[in-house]
């Protein structure tokens, strides 16, 4: 007599009979929503943005995410007004 279930008798005793959702490749409890009061559009100008890398302080960069997040802005713009002000 053999013991060993087949893979389906597996399958049904995990999910309890039920179907298994169907796989969208995303994590299911993954917030993927912009949240409502975060700016949607991009910043529009003649020249456009471009890719850099710098490196901060482990401090500074949580300040810099916090004042961010607390004034609902990107990092990238608290750095480019920043950045403009302390250049002119």
């Amino acid at each position: 007599m053999n013991l060993t279930p087949r893979p389906r008798d597996l399958t049904m005793l995990l999910t309890g009979g039920r179907p298994a959702p169907a796989d969208t490749g995303r994590p299911e409890s993954a917030e993927t929503e912009i949240p409502k009061n975060r700016k949607t559009v991009k910043p529009s100008d003649a020249e456009g943005w471009v890719k850099t890398s710098v490196s901060l302080r482990a401090s500074t960069r949580r300040r810099l995410k916090t004042f961010a997040a607390a004034h609902d802005m990107r990092i990238q713009e608290v750095l480019e007004d920043a950045l403009d002000s302390y250049l002119s």
